[in-house]
């Protein structure tokens, strides 16, 4: 998973800089940009997380990182719903 999750960070990161370098300030593209960074604190999320219940045997990291993603995503929903006004 966290192989997966790794090559993941990898796309998403070329997509951010591809949609950063667009002179396109749409709300689309702006919600892109929105949507591509949290796939990044996903990313990093799910890479933490399975580091932390490898190395200390819990599942609570696993819980930990969920409820601070679910939070990112949230705050990332509510900014796009913003743009959309």
């Amino acid at each position: 998973m966290m192989l997966v999750a790794f090559a993941a960070l990898l796309a998403n990161g070329f997509c951010l800089y591809l949609l950063r370098g667009s002179k396109n300030e749409e709300a689309h593209m702006r919600a892109s940009e929105i949507f591509t960074s949290n796939d990044i604190v996903v990313n990093l999320g799910v890479i933490a997380a399975g580091g932390l219940v490898y190395a200390l045997d819990s599942r609570i990291p696993d819980l930990v990182v969920g409820a601070i993603v679910f939070l990112v995503v949230l705050h990332g929903a509510g900014r796009i719903l913003k743009l959309s006004k």
